[in-house]
């Protein structure tokens, strides 16, 4: 009998600037591996994987902005997916490289314009696929509680999620969002546990939070 499937992505990415050296937004998996291992605790009717960027596992093939946005393409393709977790560092700045030389020189200085990339991945699924249930994080630093709420449900409505689990690396506090209007605080392991059983239970029909 074929599984629904759930996807979750993890690990950080880079953005190159010249031969040897990158932009990168840091993460190396911890959060995503421990979502995985939630998934086939608490659903072990779901099909898991876990995808890694290289950042975190050494033999992945994910490693730029265009790797994972090509992977989520592929795996829309598959009816049986129906819940994605963004828990990658997407890195979302990107610099020119500013000399014409194959390798940039430690001994000089090069002038530099660091530039924000608009594109979401994220918000790309629900276009080709509504009824995936999609997952994502948000990060504040030093925010109140009120901001980190308000940036959460900005990030989910932006990019057509359901679930959003904003964090603060700051005071520590987490938050858990639901497109249904409904907030959620605890410890973080207690959240990504609710976090998942909500998408679970969103795949079923009839259910809410």
């Amino acid at each position: 009998m074929e599984m629904n499937k759930c996807i979750i992505i993890g690990g950080g990415t880079f953005n190159h600037i010249s031969c040897h050296l990158s932009l990168a937004a840091p993460a190396f998996g911890a959060t995503a591996r421990q979502l995985a291992q939630i998934m086939r605790e608490y659903a072990d009717e779901f099909d898991t994987t876990l995808m890694l960027t290289k950042m975190a596992y050494q033999h992945s093939s994910l490693v730029t902005n265009d790797d994972v946005a090509d992977y989520v393409e592929s795996i829309l393709d598959d009816p049986l997916v129906k819940i994605i977790v963004m828990n990658a560092a997407i890195c979302d700045f990107e610099i020119d490289s500013p000399s014409d030389e194959g390798r940039l020189s430690s001994q000089k200085d090069y002038p530099v314009v660091l530039k924000g990339i608009k594109g979401k991945i994220l918000a790309t699924i629900k276009a080709r696929r509504p009824d995936i249930i999609v997952c994502g994080f948000k990060t504040t630093h030093g925010a109140t509680h009120d901001q980190q709420a308000k940036k959460g449900v900005a990030s989910m409505n932006s990019n057509n999620l359901n679930l959003v689990l904003a964090n603060d690396v700051a005071t520590r506090e987490n938050i858990l969002i639901s497109d249904s209007g409904r907030n959620y605080m605890d410890d973080r392991y207690a959240l990504l546990v609710r976090m998942m059983r909500f998408a679970v239970c969103r795949v079923k029909p009839d259910v809410a939070d």
